[in-house]
């Protein structure tokens, strides 16, 4: 009996031990330490040249970061003096903690050591990198060279063939169909280069101009192996002619995004998903008119492609003091929950995941029937590797084409005094 008293009494000593934590009696058990809180952060994130409203900053970047992060707070600097002040921000010893910015200036930002390589807190925070839209992840990679990754994909720019059902139906045109191509989107704005009524009523304008048209090709600036401007290949003249083509039929030279959305005497505009919100602005006004949407034109050679991926992205600073809170934040905008909330506001998701893209527009009323799944059937064109000189072309294409709708010149000899223009650039640049 007493061994057996014994033993149980030393169980029940054991447990009031065990949950007591251990040391002291008991009946007196020691109080666990509270947590301290993390002390406050602000983060400073710069708008740089990727537009972004007050509304969007407040709603889909700082009230979402507040939300996970109660001790982060988020506020924006603008910058408006593009590279100038970029350097402006370096000099004066208060450049922001992450940087909202578009794909090319990931190297600007990487030229300047201004960006932050991300790979660290991708590997330590396990970012699956799949989640991505494959080509908004590569142009990220190009853009950044090397094995680094300086951005991540926050939202995308799509391309898609708006055009206006009214004027379809008044002129008893068939509406665009999915997958055409641009030949054939060009035949069918010749059935509206007329005037009726004392209206000049136009088919196809408002289109991107040669550098964004020519991604939908892949075509390169510069030779790698020389070094110097090569635009008078083959695939620079096929973009050169497209847009001849377009401006040859009656009408639509001249067009622009007015024609479509204010008077309505543009059929078709091809461009990017930022029309939706101009659209939006217009519905349940005097002004709303019957309006939808398919794939973006291709070439017969690439179909269901439209032109590189574009888009907004992400940068942590390489000056900031917060560079792990900065890449937290991030994290928290690359999340399913935001990107759900960008994209039913008519931003378009940087995830690959089909469910997400199914929610484009939904909080828009203009969007109710519109035929946008149709534009997503387009995938985005591989990126060409950008080079330091491929600035110092544009500017001589942007003449060539000048020249070429003007009818000044052919063009061959257009592209080819725009290559030597453009290699006189680079030639005296510094060494």
């Amino acid at each position: 009996m007493f061994r057996k008293s014994a033993a149980v009494c030393t169980g029940i000593a054991l447990f009031v031990t065990a949950c007591s934590g251990g040391g002291g009696s008991g009946s007196n058990p020691q109080a666990q330490p509270e947590e301290k809180p993390p002390e406050p952060v602000q983060l400073v994130m710069l708008q740089d040249v990727a537009a972004l409203t007050d509304d969007e900053f407040a709603n889909f970047i700082a009230a979402p970061v507040r939300a996970k992060y109660p001790h982060i707070t988020v506020t924006m600097v603008r910058n408006t003096k593009g590279n100038d002040g970029l350097s402006n921000l370096i000099s004066s010893g208060e450049f922001p903690d992450f940087i909202f910015t578009t794909y090319p200036q990931i190297k600007v930002n990487k030229e300047l050591g201004t960006a932050q390589d991300l790979n660290e807190w991708i590997q330590k925070y396990k970012v699956d990198l799949g989640k991505f839209d494959p080509a908004a992840l590569q142009t990220s990679q190009i853009y950044g060279g090397g094995d680094h990754l300086f951005a991540l994909p926050f939202s995308l720019n799509f391309l898609a063939l708006f055009y206006n059902k009214d004027l379809f139906d008044k002129f008893g045109v068939s509406y665009p169909k999915e997958g055409m191509t641009w030949d054939a989107v060009i035949q069918l704005s010749r059935s509206f280069g007329r005037t009726m009524e004392n209206v000049q009523y136009r088919g196809l304008g408002a289109i991107p101009g040669a550098s964004d048209l020519s991604t939908q090709l892949s075509l390169p600036y510069i030779n790698p192996k020389t070094g110097k401007a090569e635009i008078t290949t083959d695939g620079w003249k096929r973009i050169m002619q497209l847009l001849k083509s377009v401006n040859e039929v009656p009408g639509n030279q001249g067009a622009v995004l007015d024609h479509f959305l204010k008077d309505q005497t543009l059929a078709m505009v091809a461009s990017y998903d930022a029309r939706f919100a101009a659209l939006e602005k217009l519905h349940g006004t005097p002004s709303q008119f019957n309006w939808d949407v398919t794939q973006f034109p291709s070439h017969p050679e690439r179909p269901n492609t439209s032109l590189a991926s574009s888009g907004h992205f992400l940068l942590v600073s390489s000056l900031s003091k917060h560079k792990e809170d900065a890449f937290r934040a991030i994290e928290v905008l690359i999340g399913e929950e935001v990107q759900k909330l960008i994209t039913e506001n008519g931003r378009f998701t940087s995830l690959k995941d089909d469910t997400i893209k199914g929610l484009f527009g939904k909080n828009m009323k203009s969007m109710a029937g519109k035929n946008i799944n149709a534009v997503f059937k387009s995938a985005f064109a591989t990126p060409f590797v950008p080079t330091t000189h491929d600035a110092l072309v544009r500017p001589q294409l942007t003449e060539a084409v000048k020249k070429v709708t003007g009818g000044q010149t052919d063009i061959n000899t257009a592209l080819r005094e725009a290559e030597e223009a453009a290699n006189k650039d680079i030639a005296a640049q510094p060494k």
